[in-house]
């Protein structure tokens, strides 16, 4: 275990066989003085008030400094899954104490067995994940965590216990297989680990490749040709770029068929696509994928004695405004004007059609109108 005995580290402590190995070898090698052990009891589980005595005992007997969050509450209400929450709730009282006490570094029991596990659940899973099993250092909130004992085998862990006499809690949740880890661990053995951890690696390096191929591309236009005959990678490639401009939380809780069907309709020989959801409108538009954020995105349609500088900084105008007479109509709003307003004896969606317009382009370009005769009087070429 390579642990800086000059940090200071808060240590997550369950009162299970892991974080008491952890923390116990970390008292070997670190000043007590510079460690704070953090314990959370959720009182989800009946036993959970065994757990936290055993965390105690061992901290006040080894002389460590302690805090333990006791949390209360109506579970049959949660709006999300429980480990999600907890583990939110948990890392999210690490990053308190750390800032708190000004120390530098969170230290998370997840062992050899933990990792493999995650692997084996992400691929029965599908996951569209940006690593395969638990990376052993990672960043929560801008806060580093450490997972020092991550290449140690549970076998190890438990050895170490019962030779130093060292009591731990059982979660007897770890025993129902209805779950997909429980199951997993169920029947995993740990003489396949050497075979598991090689194609783990090897899986991580091919997909290290992917994602440097995918963030070159992110750097320029998406478009239709940068998608292939690999439906992962396209998943990846187009959830990637949900994420990059800022709508990753979006499809976070949705299911995959989301990503899935979209794709499908951009890979359709429709050139131009319209997809909402939530505030996030997707356009393609011939080869291109474009975006509008709904939630900034304004709508404006009123005449142009009306139009503030931000407005108007907001429309593509090719013409000077003050060309125009004030008492004509100023709009975006070209789908609801697409059937009503006349360019060149044209209805406007029909002109639209026949000059290839960017369907893009459409939100942000400014139609000045007449209200009365519903000629369009700007260039829209």
């Amino acid at each position: 275990m390579k642990i800086c005995n000059k940090k200071k580290y808060i240590v997550g402590l369950s009162g299970g066989p892991d974080s008491l190995f952890l923390l116990d070898n970390l008292i070997k090698k670190v000043n007590r003085a510079k460690i704070i052990a953090c314990h959370v009891n959720y009182n989800f589980r009946e036993d959970s008030e065994k757990d936290k005595n055993i965390a105690i005992e061992f901290c006040k007997k080894n002389n460590i400094a302690i805090i333990v969050k006791d949390i209360r509450k109506d579970y049959s209400n949660l709006e999300k899954n429980f480990e999600a929450w907890a583990r939110e709730q948990r890392y999210d009282f690490f990053v308190e104490q750390l800032e708190k006490f000004n120390f530098d570094k969170i230290l998370i029991a997840h062992n050899m067995n933990d990792d493999i596990e995650t692997y084996l659940m992400q691929k029965q899973k599908n996951n569209l994940t940006k690593y395969w099993g638990i990376k052993k250092e990672t960043y929560y909130k801008e806060k580093k965590i450490l997972r020092p004992i991550i290449e140690v085998k549970k076998s190890e862990i438990l050895n170490y216990l019962k030779e130093n006499s060292i009591n731990y809690a059982i979660d007897s949740t770890n025993f129902d297989t209805k779950y997909l880890r429980n199951n997993i661990r169920s029947k995993l053995s740990e003489n396949d680990f050497e075979i598991l951890l090689k194609e783990k690696k090897e899986q991580n390096i091919l997909l290290k490749k992917q994602y440097k191929k995918i963030y070159s591309i992110l750097e320029t236009d998406l478009s239709i040709k940068h998608f292939n005959k690999d439906f992962h990678f396209n998943e990846r490639l187009l959830f990637s770029f949900f994420e990059s401009k800022g709508f990753g939380d979006i499809f976070y809780s949705r299911k995959k068929n989301t990503l899935k069907e979209i794709i499908k309709q951009l890979m359709s020989s429709k050139s131009f696509i319209k997809i909402q959801i939530e505030s996030l409108l997707l356009i393609k538009d011939r080869q291109y994928i474009k975006f509008i954020n709904l939630q900034a995105y304004k709508i404006i349609d009123k005449p142009i004695g009306l139009l503030d500088i931000n407005e108007m900084n907001y429309l593509f105008l090719k013409e000077d405004i003050n060309d125009f007479d004030k008492k004509l109509y100023i709009t975006n709003n070209w789908e609801y004007h697409k059937n009503d307003l006349f360019y060149q004896d044209k209805k406007l969606n029909l002109f639209y059609k026949k000059q290839k317009t960017s369907y893009y382009f459409r939100f942000y370009q400014a139609i000045i109108y007449d209200k009365k005769n519903k000629k369009i009087k700007n260039s829209l070429n």
